[in-house]
């Protein structure tokens, strides 16, 4: 007979832990009432792969920029700053630390360490969870060059959208433009702010403005940024409702339809964008002048206080979960969207709340598989880096996987069956 201590070790080994994880998924994933469009999300995805491999491109932009700024950065700056690169770590020919046992061993994952990268885990999760309802795809450094594109006119269609703004907003649509085009101004100028620093000679008042001023750019790049996203995140709606729905299209001509219908999605656009400004981004512009420094605490205080607006807005975006959705697909008022969107929870909150569950479990095993192995082979070595440029297909994947199934479990919630004894591809 096993003692009880030989049992608990059983129990809380790390395969028993591993297997009952894959067991309870797999009962997750068959049982839940969402099911079939967690399938249906399946199908869209291979029947147009452009639902995830746009936000994949997006990502590994974004990755490519990030791994040239760190290598710049490690060529420019004093030796003592430098950020890290080295092949493997220098156990790697040891055979007693090949794969366990020290921190120079090719993979060092401390169950400390462990349980850090999980917690580090929850912030980003639940933001990429939000993202589904509002916007995951992040656009930078691609910005730049669709800022550049917009202003040109490439392809005619800044004339659709300065059109659509003035059907949607009226005489207001010139302002909305105009401050759509002082953002893709900055969005353009946003990508020499990592180099201007480095310049050799740049007197001390450059240096001076530039920590002041810049963030304000940057904040300035951030809404063209977002309404890029947003942008790209209606045409990915609508591509998955063209497979639920079996419809034909061009790209062109769905291009141009997904801007008119962003003209809508904007008005809720600007609602995120307010609260963020709020209390993300004007803190972060007020603490670089010198009459406000004083109203900040600490750098940690400060982080921590900017990650819980993080966390606040990720749930006022996962509260409002069909606003988005609702406007996309039928330009209402922001008055009747709300209205919608109360009547939905009322009527379909069974299915939704477990769409959140399930879209919620994968997200955060997304990120905590995201920070294990970027601690477990340490940061600036090869195999980091490789996994720096893989991870985000990874994301772009699951991601559009979950927005594809978001479409289908709206559709079937809204689309009524034609008669009583008909199965319809919107009913669960």
């Amino acid at each position: 007979m096993p003692s009880e201590s030989q049992v608990a070790a059983l129990i809380l080994s790390p395969l028993a832990l591993l297997g009952c994880a894959l067991v309870g998924y797999v009962l997750m994933m068959w049982t839940n009432p969402a099911r079939a469009s967690f399938r249906d999300g399946l199908r869209a995805l291979r029947r147009y792969p452009a639902l995830w491999t746009i936000p994949g491109a997006f990502g590994f932009c974004a990755a490519l920029f990030q791994l040239a700024q760190r290598i710049y950065f490690a060529c420019v700056l004093p030796p003592a700053e430098r950020p890290v690169f080295v092949w493997v770590r220098e156990a790697w020919r040891d055979k007693e630390f090949w794969l366990t046992g020290s921190d120079q061993s090719l993979w060092w994952l401390p169950h400390t360490d462990l349980l850090f990268a999980l917690r580090r885990s929850v912030l980003p999760a639940l933001e990429t969870l939000a993202g589904t309802f509002n916007c995951l795809v992040a656009t930078f450094p691609i910005s730049a060059l669709a800022a550049i594109l917009l202003l040109l006119n490439r392809g005619g269609h800044h004339g659709v959208l300065i059109r659509a703004l003035q059907r949607r907003f009226g005489v207001f649509g010139y302002a909305v433009h105009l401050g759509i085009v002082v953002c893709a101004l900055a969005a353009i100028v946003k990508p020499l702010l990592y180099v201007l620093p480095q310049i050799p000679e740049l007197p001390p008042e450059a240096i001076v403005l530039w920590s002041q001023w810049s963030q304000v750019v940057v904040w300035l790049s951030f809404l063209f940024e977002y309404l890029c996203g947003i942008f790209v995140q209606t045409y990915l709606i609508l591509l998955a409702f063209i497979w639920v729905r079996g419809l034909t299209f061009t790209h062109e001509h769905l291009l141009d339809f997904a801007m008119r219908r962003f003209s809508s999605v904007m008005k809720w656009a600007g609602v995120i964008l307010v609260l963020s400004t709020l209390f993300i981004d004007l803190p972060l512009m007020l603490r670089n002048f010198a009459p406000f420094a004083g109203w900040f605490p600490d750098p940690e205080t400060f982080s921590h206080r900017l990650a819980i607006a993080r966390g606040a807005l990720a749930l006022v975006t996962l509260a409002a979960a069909t606003m988005q959705i609702t406007l996309v697909f039928h330009s209402e008022t922001l008055r009747a969207a709300w209205r919608n969107h109360r009547a939905f929870l009322r009527e379909h909150w069974w299915p939704l709340g477990w769409f959140l569950v399930v879209a919620a479990v994968h997200c955060f095993a997304l990120q905590a598989v995201n920070h294990a192995v970027g601690t477990g082979v340490g940061e600036g070595t090869a195999p980091w880096v490789a996994w720096f440029l893989i991870f985000p297909w990874f994301a772009a994947a699951v991601a559009a996987w979950l927005l594809a199934s978001w479409v289908c479990v709206y559709k079937r919630c809204s689309t009524p069956a034609q008669t009583a004894g008909t199965q319809t591809m919107f009913k669960f």
